[in-house]
């Protein structure tokens, strides 16, 4: 692979700009040999000119991109210090010999034990990890930049600027990160996994950079999404030729809806992901993962292909039972309801055990809402249920049809406007408002917080007017007539509208610019600039879908059953589109504060304690010292 591709596969998305411009720099040199005259007098002049405006450029690279390393260099060495002081803590409470140092004072808000630690010091492993590469990258890339100069221009001029200039860099010294690196992996080795190095290189190391997909996953994945294919077709022909039969598949649609809303969600989370990943999006940090046991797309869309694969073949059992002899069909839909939650809620290690508890512990601090601080992870999969409000009220109905279908015999669910139907769908957009009251008691803007819970309460207003409107009229009743009626339509353009615009510009960031080439827009685009314009108007037209329902079923044009399915579908659509966008301002956002490792919080450090970490930077600047070799020997 070329060096141009292989630092763009590994560079560090948010550090993107304090690279070195490596094809910037390569399009200069071509640039020049393609605008340099014929004449060899002329093209002497032409090329001493470009040389001293070739190292200029170049010179300036270098002192940007050095900068940047001894900011980050001396930031982890502070940290890699205070580490170390809350070590020496942990030593001396478990009754161990830190050092002679007599200015020890006692630690007013002390990690409890080492695994507080562990997390923090994994991820500092990992930022160490990362700072590193970027030091290689970019000397590698002046060594490549100037190797190329010297070998189109036929000149030395190149190897002489890396000796005087680069090789005496703060950034040409590999001794301070790997100190650090190694340092980290003793400190670990010895007081985490108690002397076990295999076991705590398991939990330091990161996957390397640009590995290869499997090609056992890329095969297995195509025989899944294969047979998912030819299933499909199957499906949407066998209900075709049943056209004739509206009981038996209205009864279909009813029992097979959540599954179908289930199937078509998860692959837009794939879509997603995917996307995420070509563009540079690192939603491995947005979403506080851990980049030891993240799962690749390939293996989403295999496990999504394989959920979609069974749901479409209990589809075609059910269209056709009577082809395999099964006298009741009813029972069929169980498996696309099950399926999620068994997988879900299996307890045993297997089958991305880290990732299904990761997922429950964030729905336990959603339905917990406000008791815990809330991370990205909270709101955004709190959003997504907001999408899926359809999917929860379907599982309760389903449920309630084999309840009375065992009792009283029933053939399909029944919609209905009962209060445990309301309440499900308040229970979404009310967790994001305990959410975003938390964020405003927790010292967030509050204004911006405010107006974002007024958004989601109005939500709530337009689920509580159509019920109690459903109990209080009669069927006969002029719908227009009723002031409950108004009062739902003013409610829910009140919704729209402040929903749109917390969408557009706080949660996409755009309308930041308002003329020029970006118009509407703002400066920094990952995606083709067309695809902000289509999301726009995408969220607007779907925001307002509900005016179309109205009209729909006022005027009798389409049942309640289909509207609210074309609905959920199109709300699934939008928060697919916006996913893209969200996840891009965020990244803009840890773009901007160079932000591409987690921020862990262990504990603060008073006064006294600074000092303690003074000192260790000071004996540092000299090489390892002495109170750190014997907190080595001591753990």
């Amino acid at each position: 692979m070329k060096f141009g591709k292989t630092f763009e596969s590994h560079l560090t998305p948010e550090w993107r700009e304090q690279y070195i411009h490596y094809a910037e720099l390569k399009a200069m040199i071509y640039e020049a040999l393609e605008n340099a005259p014929r004449q060899k007098t002329l093209a002497l002049e032409y090329y001493q000119k470009f040389s001293l405006e070739f190292f200029a450029v170049l010179k300036e690279e270098l002192r940007r991109v050095n900068d940047f390393f001894e900011h980050k260099l001396a930031e982890a060495r502070r940290k890699h210090a205070t580490f170390k002081v809350k070590l020496m803590y942990l030593v001396r409470e478990s009754g161990g010999m830190v050092s002679d140092i007599p200015t020890l004072p006692p630690l007013e808000d002390q990690p409890k034990t080492a695994r507080h630690l562990e997390r923090a010091y994994s991820e500092f492993y990992f930022s160490l990890v990362l700072l590193n590469n970027y030091q290689h990258l970019n000397v590698n890339g002046f060594h490549k930049i100037c190797k190329k100069y010297d070998k189109y221009i036929h000149s030395t001029s190149g190897r002489l600027w890396l000796t005087t200039y680069v090789e005496p860099a703060t950034i040409s010294r590999e001794r301070a990160i790997h100190t650090m690196l190694s340092e980290v992996e003793n400190l670990f080795t010895h007081f985490v996994t108690n002397g076990n190095r295999t076991k705590a290189m398991a939990k330091l190391r990161v996957p390397p950079l640009g590995q290869p997909t499997s090609p056992i996953h890329i095969f297995s994945t195509g025989v899944v999404l294969g047979l998912l294919i030819v299933s499909l077709f199957i499906c949407i022909v066998s209900y075709l030729f049943m056209l004739d039969r509206p009981e038996f598949l209205l009864s279909f649609k009813q029992m097979f809806r959540c599954s179908f809303l289930l199937m078509f969600y998860w692959f837009s989370v794939v879509i997603n992901v995917y996307v995420w990943q070509s563009v540079g999006i690192n939603h491995v940090l947005i979403f506080e993962l851990n980049p030891r046991n993240q799962i690749q797309p390939i293996k989403m869309l295999a496990l999504t292909s394989l959920f979609a694969y069974i749901c479409t073949m209990s589809m075609i059992i059910f269209l056709h039972h009577n082809e395999f002899g099964i006298e009741d069909p009813l029972f069929i839909p169980i498996i696309g309801l099950c399926l999620p939650l068994v997988y879900l809620l299996n307890p045993l290690p297997i089958f991305n055990h880290p990732a299904r508890m990761w997922i429950l512990r964030t729905f336990g601090r959603i339905v917990a809402a406000p008791l815990f601080p809330v991370t990205f992870m909270d709101f955004w999969l709190c959003d997504q249920m907001n999408s899926m409000i359809l999917c929860l009220v379907e599982y309760y109905l389903v449920t309630r049809f084999y309840f009375r279908y065992y009792k009283d015999g029933v053939s399909s669910p029944e919609p209905t406007s009962s209060l445990v139907v309301t309440v499900l769908r308040c229970l979404p957009p009310w967790w994001r408002l305990a959410q975003c009251m938390k964020r405003y008691w927790d010292g967030d803007p509050p204004t911006a917080y405010i107006t974002n819970a007024f958004t989601y309460a109005s939500t709530i207003v337009t689920v509580i007017i159509p019920f109690i409107y459903a109990k209080i009229s009669s069927p006969d009743d002029n719908a227009m007539m009723n002031p409950l009626i108004w009062g739902y339509i003013i409610s829910c353009i009140i919704c729209s509208i402040s929903c749109a615009s917390w969408d557009l510009r706080m949660d996409f960031g755009l309308f930041r610019i308002w003329s020029g080439e970006h118009i509407f827009l703002r400066e920094h685009l990952l995606y083709p600039k067309w695809f902000y314009y289509f999301a726009i108007v995408a969220d607007i037209v779907i925001r307002f879908i509900w005016v179309i329902e109205l009209n729909l079923m006022y005027f009798n044009l389409m049942t309640k059953f289909n509207c609210l399915s074309i609905i959920s579908v199109s709300e699934i659509v939008r928060r697919f589109i916006w996913n893209f966008l969200r996840l891009e301002n965020e990244h803009l956002y840890n773009c901007g504060h160079f932000r591409a490792t987690r921020d862990i919080y262990i504990s603060t450090l008073n006064s006294r304690e600074d000092m303690v970490v003074e000192y260790l930077l000071d004996q540092s600047r000299d090489g390892r010292s002495a109170e750190y070799r014997q907190l080595d020997s001591s753990i």
